[in-house]
């Protein structure tokens, strides 16, 4: 008995030394996040031009009432109404150009997931989401994938046009309108069933949005 109570308060000790270890390392890699004051700058009042560190272009940033309906619902059903996912990845590109350890990018990502999830509306992340997101050739944000492919603002694509942007985001490269019809249709139409489960469109919308050219 004495033993295995001994063996026990061993294990306790050695997991707290180790929870120990663990916070006061994330501590540590902790100092070099953004303040809330930087991450306020991410969500812009207005419809602006921003340098993108991460493709190194400019970017035309677009408020939450410039991304429209149609493709909020869209990339809802895309990419599921997990806050935790637009958080992450939002924390990844803005350390997207630091040179530092895997571990210590992975411990600021994560660390800078938290923050801003307790820094935005989840409607502000997916807003922030899409103006960071890559759609191929070259094209970061959804207004300027909107007006590449349809000549549109983003506010302004009809439900076929939002599920083609939104499906893009999980493969640019494999859902290319351009290089891979077949693939972007298939895509697209798998969003457009996503957003009649969701209930935010009719089975009439579905259908007739389903029929449209993909371009």
């Amino acid at each position: 008995m004495q033993v295995a109570i001994k063996a026990l308060s061993s294990v306790v000790a050695f997991a707290a030394i180790t929870l120990f270890v663990c916070l006061c390392w994330v501590y540590f890699y902790s100092g070099d996040l953004p303040t809330f004051a930087a991450l306020a700058k991410f969500a812009p009042d207005s419809t602006a031009t921003a340098f993108d560190e991460c493709s190194g272009g400019a970017v035309q940033v677009i408020t939450s009432a410039s991304v429209g309906k149609n493709l909020q619902n869209a990339v809802h059903a895309a990419e599921g109404e997990n806050e935790a996912i637009f958080a992450i990845q939002i924390s990844r590109r803005m350390f997207c150009n630091s040179r530092m350890t895997i571990l210590k990018r992975h411990l600021l990502e994560y660390k800078g997931a938290i923050q801003v999830r307790r820094r935005f509306t989840p409607e502000q992340l997916l807003t922030i989401y899409l103006n960071q997101a890559y759609f191929g050739n070259g094209l970061v944000g959804a207004e300027g994938a909107s007006l590449y492919y349809y000549g549109k603002h983003a506010s302004e694509v009809d439900v076929a046009q939002a599920a083609m942007i939104a499906g893009l985001i999980k493969s640019p490269a494999i859902y290319s309108p351009e290089r891979h019809p077949d693939r972007a249709k298939a895509r697209r139409d798998m969003v457009i069933q996503a957003m009649l489960g969701n209930g935010t469109i009719t089975a009439q919308e579905a259908e007739a949005a389903e029929q449209s050219a993909l371009r």
